[in-house]
């Protein structure tokens, strides 16, 4: 368990969601993937394959970010909750997993 490298995975994530351009990105994207997928022949099944499983890397992406950024909520409480229940020395303890 390392709270700060969570805390601060979390807080890159949160600015990186609400990034305008990065979101703009990932709609741009998606909906080019989109347009692909209903121009594709029907009998083009492993290319109509291919786009869905592109659309679900691209949300697999966005869930990894919206995950660091959950990890990073959870360790910014655990972080207070630890700060106020424990003295100096137990906090070195829990930081450096001794």
């Amino acid at each position: 368990m390392n709270l700060e490298r969570d805390l601060d995975r979390g807080q890159r994530a949160e600015r990186l969601l609400q990034d305008p351009m990065l979101n703009e990105a990932f709609s741009l994207v998606e909906t080019a993937i989109h347009q692909a997928w209903a121009s594709a022949p029907i009998r083009d099944r492993e290319g109509q394959h291919e786009l869905k499983l592109q659309l679900k890397l691209l949300g697999d992406v966005r869930a990894n970010l919206e995950q660091a950024l959950q990890d990073g909520k959870l360790a910014a409480s655990e972080l207070k909750r630890i700060n106020t229940s424990i003295s100096p020395a137990q906090w070195q303890k829990v930081m450096h997993g001794t």
